[in-house]
């Protein structure tokens, strides 16, 4: 066993770290609990109310949240200490999670409960990517994210399997109970890390609204920070397209059925597990700006090929290729600005991320279903994904564009 513990500290330095470790395996227990809420508030509400649209509701309220409130929450985590915050936002977790029983009586108030769960996440995910480079040193922060992201994927997996089978033998209410308790096994984790986190302390007499202003006027001056937030929002839009048209180009081009589909989602998920777990093993510098962006432009291609060519085969192994580049593309880019960003700007920067994300469904919105009744489902992501490419192509040249003797001195050479 402590060869095997020897190897994996080898190839995996963030394991020799013990703090990090210790929250690496409390995140993964509360992954699993959040994948027993997803799947039990879904079938909860859809049960009690028996309309689609409820559920679309409870998708609109998250990305309400991440809009509208993203910026300040980020600015929160910049300003206060961050492991009191990590500790007090996992415990309003915990209780806001419980209380997710009280939809079973009243369904309408998922979405006052949703609004609060998501904002609470808006601040504990950017403070949480923010400890990670006081946790472990530069050169282990690949092999951190690689892990959390092997741990997640596995849960991922896991967990809707193991939350359907639970739902049936003891009801939506033990669900909800079983993810509170992790988010305070959480927060029990966090409350035992070192004190010094590298908090940065705001200054006196600046309101919320202008901390949060200065951090959207830092990611606009850095060049690699607006980079990577208009690579997330042209990324999020390619996959919220993906989602939607794949059900159609399973069913009715490909006519693989809703198993075949779900084994293709199968598939993404264990390419991107063999994929990130290879990165985190091998990868110990950081990753540069022009490499991240390549890797997530690359995604356009083997959906292209996909829609193309839409025959089983092809598809398994385009959603194989797509989960490899995808999990190493998001691994690569929250490692590269966790090693540039400075670290009073982490909370608001992640933040803005996060925003970037949800503006990326906003399009999707308004034109998926217009460009599918023209050119298809299949036709539909081609055009996507040359529009795609082209733009990671042109985002590309930016970033091998020489900036400042400032931001050069900040972005590794990957």
């Amino acid at each position: 066993m402590s060869k095997i513990g020897a190897f994996l500290r080898q190839h995996y330095p963030a394991l020799a770290h013990p703090s990090y470790v210790r929250l690496l395996w409390a995140t993964a227990f509360s992954s699993l609990g959040s994948q027993f809420t997803v799947l039990a508030l879904s079938v909860a509400v859809y049960s009690a109310t028996g309309s689609v649209a409820s559920l679309a509701g409870i998708w609109a309220v998250r990305v309400a949240s991440r809009l509208l409130l993203q910026p300040f929450t980020g600015a929160l985590a910049d300003r206060w200490d961050r492991r009191r915050t990590l500790v007090g936002g996992y415990l309003l977790s915990a209780l806001l999670a419980a209380s997710l029983v009280l939809v079973l009586y009243e369904p309408l108030l998922v979405y006052p409960l949703v609004f609060l769960i998501q904002t609470v996440e808006g601040l504990v995910s950017p403070a949480m990517a923010a400890v990670v480079p006081s946790l472990v040193p530069k050169e282990a922060l690949v092999s951190a994210n690689a892990l959390r992201v092997v741990l997640t994927k596995v849960t991922a997996s896991l967990g809707p399997a193991l939350a359907g089978l639970l739902y049936g033998l003891v009801g939506p209410l033990w669900l909800f109970l079983f993810d509170a308790l992790t988010f305070a096994g959480v927060a029990y984790a966090v409350r035992g890390l070192p004190a010094t986190l590298g908090v940065a302390q705001s200054r006196r007499g600046t309101s919320l609204w202008a901390e949060a202003a200065e951090g959207v006027g830092f990611a606009v001056s850095s060049r690699t920070v607006l980079i990577i937030l208009l690579l997330s929002m042209l990324t999020s839009l390619f996959w919220r397209v993906v989602e939607i048209v794949m059900v159609p180009i399973s069913l009715e081009v490909a006519r693989i059925g809703a198993a075949g589909l779900g084994l293709l989602y199968t598939s993404l998920t264990l390419g991107g597990v063999l994929g990130v777990a290879f990165l985190g093993a091998l990868k110990k510098g950081i990753p540069g700006l022009a490499w991240v962006v390549l890797l997530n432009t690359l995604l356009a291609v083997p959906m292209l090929l996909g829609a193309t060519f839409p025959t089983f085969p092809m598809l398994l192994a385009v959603f194989f290729l797509s989960g490899i580049l995808f999990d190493i593309s998001g691994v690569a880019t929250q490692s590269l600005l966790q090693a540039v960003v400075p670290k009073q700007f982490l909370g608001r920067v992640f933040s803005l991320v996060n925003v970037s994300l949800a503006l990326g469904v906003l399009p999707v919105l308004a034109l998926v279903d217009p460009l599918v009744r023209w050119l298809g489902s299949a036709g539909t992501l081609q055009i996507v994904s040359l529009l795609v490419g082209g733009m990671g192509v042109l985002l590309f040249i930016a970033a091998k564009v020489r900036g400042s003797s400032v931001e050069k001195k900040e972005e590794p050479s990957g």
